[in-house]
């Protein structure tokens, strides 16, 4: 839902209705609300968007985004960044009993449509003992599901970007989750040659014993 912007007309109606007793009066509200149009219009109407935070100026949605520990975009991209915003935190105020993996997956779809994938990893039944250092991404009979997510991002995304929104994703993740995120870069197979040179040297034993 787009933004209702309110003048100050809207705010000082009480005001503009009000019985004036002489000509003094009415330029008297005339002044005091041409005043609050130019000087204070901004501010109230942010303060009226209070109780729909997604609905207001990119003040409000950054300061409410902020107070809830969600992300902040700054993108150069003509307003797009600011109505993700809007829509994310709308996302996380209806769904605030389901909030979890589902949720992160939306941030992750959001952001970066396409170029992010969540994993649940796995770890060696064998290697118990020594819990994390043998996770794994692929599921199999030797291995047991773990707490343990990785949120792998593509490459081709803004990494400067993604270093200031991970300790916001890692947020997003229920308590006992443990994320990890990591950039999936595609590595082309490299061909490796290795030769070997030598001299051949025929040694025998003479001793009697």
């Amino acid at each position: 839902m787009d933004n209702v912007i309110l003048d100050a007309s809207d705010f000082l109606s009480p005001l503009l209705h009000s019985h004036a007793a002489n000509d003094l009066e009415r330029a008297m509200v005339g002044v005091f609300t041409a005043i609050v149009q130019d000087l204070q219009i901004d501010q109230l109407n942010d303060i009226h968007n209070y109780g729909t935070p997604w609905q207001g100026s990119r003040t409000v949605v950054e300061r409410f985004t902020k107070l809830n520990g969600l992300a902040v975009l700054r993108r150069d991209d003509g307003g797009l960044s600011d109505k993700l915003m809007s829509v994310i935190y709308a996302n996380w105020e209806s769904i605030a009993s389901e909030r979890g993996l589902g949720f992160l997956q939306f941030i992750l779809d959001m952001l970066y449509p396409t170029q992010n994938e969540v994993i649940r990893l796995w770890h060696s039944k064998k290697f118990a003992s020594s819990y994390p250092r043998h996770v794994s991404e692929a599921q199999g009979q030797g291995r047991f599901l773990t707490s343990r997510v990785r949120i792998k991002i593509d490459a081709a995304v803004n990494i400067s970007e993604l270093s200031e929104l991970a300790p916001t994703l890692s947020r997003l993740v229920p308590w006992q989750v443990v994320p990890e995120i990591a950039v999936d870069i595609d590595a082309e197979d490299v061909g490796l040659s290795i030769a070997t040179a030598g001299t051949l040297q025929l040694v025998g034993n003479f001793s009697p014993y």
